[in-house]
């Protein structure tokens, strides 16, 4: 294990070797430009090289070459964490302020380059995309996958949504689902962004509760358009959170940490998004449990990682379709220094964050104390990373890893056949 690294930037070495070599690919022109291009270390380097001028932002993001790219590099390394403060409640005049904590880049100058030049304020994006009139006169950040956020302004009937992404600043705005069977129109709704990585498409999941009823709808960015999902009954109450990827699914935890008068059970709206089916779980333990649902091939699929005393359950479907223990790590146990935090710095409590590629990110942290430590850990070899966040204030909302990916920029389908036509 390694000791705390970093720490957080509030609103805001060495070289790297060179990746092995691709086979070479065609002779002139953009072909050499794309060879070279798979040739670079890593995602930020390349996403450096793409923002330096038209032609080389268009050849890196040709979804053939971005393809290739991230089969020869991995998985996209981590930039940071984004935190914030919990959403805002009924009759509340500000939204939640932001915390962005960046991972400490381990000699990599690409990686910290990147992190210092996205627009994790929203600054640019704000200025790009004005508005006025909502009681709360911002854009609130609703969700994230790939490397692109989903803000939204406004609410209820007059909500409007955007797709932000901060590397590249690049925005596609979304109308608020328009579907008069499904009484969107005076209902909050919930969202989920499923971002594409490989051709920049993305896929926006509205989901709420009425009447017995979660309601939702679909928008694709290659239709430019929304379509209804198939509903589904659910118990009352259901207080939903906005959603979450997890590989190839989705979902809506029902909140019940911050409503201590709903029932005694904690439930988890999933989607499968390849199917387009869903599932509403009740997770095997106590409500108010930290937890995440995730995507594990190894254990079956569908899994749920939890927090209980500071010891990390992976939870699977036994074979009679139950919740049955796959394992536990106690990091406590696992790890002196977190042992050392606990005693020093009452740090006690441990929140799941996500669970990708064999990793789960996680915070530690105590409630008499602002700061926190992030952790990530990687259930195979058991190396767990520690992130000291050093904010001063509290920050106990909404957070998430985010990883530094490049796609191609952000168009909707008009702009896409301009794009064609002008030959850019």
């Amino acid at each position: 294990m390694e000791p705390p690294e970093g720490g957080g930037v509030r609103k805001k070495t060495k070289g790297v070797a060179a990746a092995p070599a691709p086979p070479a690919v065609a002779s002139t022109g953009d072909d050499v430009l794309g060879d070279i291009f798979l040739r670079l270390p890593d995602t930020a380097t390349l996403a450096r090289a793409a923002l330096a001028c038209k032609r080389w932002r268009r050849v890196a993001s040709d979804p053939a070459l971005l393809r290739r790219f991230h089969s020869l590099h991995g998985p996209p390394p981590l930039l940071g964490f984004i935190m914030s403060e919990p959403p805002p409640r009924a009759f509340a005049v500000r939204g939640p302020d932001r915390l962005f904590v960046p991972a400490p880049t381990r000699g990599n100058p690409h990686h910290r380059a990147a992190a210092a030049a996205a627009d994790f304020d929203l600054e640019d994006f704000a200025a790009m995309n004005p508005r006025s009139g909502s009681v709360i006169d911002e854009w609130l950040l609703r969700g994230y996958d790939g490397g692109r956020l989903l803000l939204s302004y406004g609410f209820i009937e007059y909500e409007q949504l955007a797709v932000y992404d901060p590397i590249a600043r690049t925005t596609y705005l979304v109308c608020r689902p328009d579907i008069m069977e499904f009484d969107f129109e005076f209902v909050k709704i919930h969202y989920a962004l499923l971002a594409d990585e490989a051709d920049a498409s993305f896929r926006i999941v509205g989901a709420q509760f009425w009447n017995g009823r979660v309601r939702a709808a679909v928008f694709s960015s290659r239709t430019d358009d929304w379509a209804p999902l198939p509903f589904l009954r659910a118990p009352e109450p259901w207080r939903m959170l906005d959603g979450m990827r997890a590989g190839r699914f989705a979902y809506w935890q029902s909140n019940t940490r911050l409503h201590c008068w709903c029932e005694d059970v904690e439930r988890s709206l999933v989607l499968d998004t390849t199917t387009m089916e869903w599932t509403l779980i009740q997770v095997p333990f106590p409500k108010k449990e930290s937890y995440c649902v995730a995507d594990m091939a190894e254990h079956g699929g569908l899994c749920l990682v939890a927090s209980k005393e500071q010891v990390v359950q992976i939870w699977a479907h036994d074979d009679n379709g139950g919740w049955v223990i796959k394992k536990q790590v106690s990091l406590l146990k696992q790890f002196g220094l977190l042992k050392k935090l606990r005693q020093d710095e009452w740090m006690k409590r441990v929140r799941v964050l996500a669970v990708k590629d064999g990793y789960v990110y996680m915070e530690f942290w105590s409630i008499r104390k602002p700061h926190s430590y992030l952790l990530v850990l990687h259930l195979e070899t058991m190396n767990l990373r520690v992130i000291a966040n050093h904010t001063t204030e509290k920050y106990r909302g909404p957070a998430f890893p985010f990883f530094m990916t490049w796609a191609p920029p952000l168009l909707s389908p008009a702009d896409q056949e301009e794009r064609l036509l002008q030959g850019d």
